[in-house]
């Protein structure tokens, strides 16, 4: 495999990974009844928690799990 065809496979699993990770806060976000803006600011409290060191325990890069989500989707809602 060539740094060519490794950075293409490397490319393909992080956005495969991207993708389900906002499938899954949709879910959390469907389940929580917030749409429109309030999921955009969803996403944005989910980014800010991570870049404050308060990420999840999925990976490294700090990735929530299904469970940590709706914990942050409580903290989220009980803080608007």
């Amino acid at each position: 495999m060539t740094i060519s065809e490794k950075s293409k496979s490397d490319k393909k699993y992080v956005f495969m990974g991207r993708k389900r990770d906002l499938k899954q806060v949709d879910a959390i976000a469907r389940e929580f009844n917030m749409g429109g803006e309030l999921r955009i600011a969803f996403g944005l409290f989910l980014e800010e928690e991570k870049k404050n060191g308060y990420g999840g325990t999925l990976n490294r890069r700090g990735d929530f799990t299904y469970e940590e989500l709706r914990q942050k989707a409580q903290e989220f809602l009980e803080g608007i």
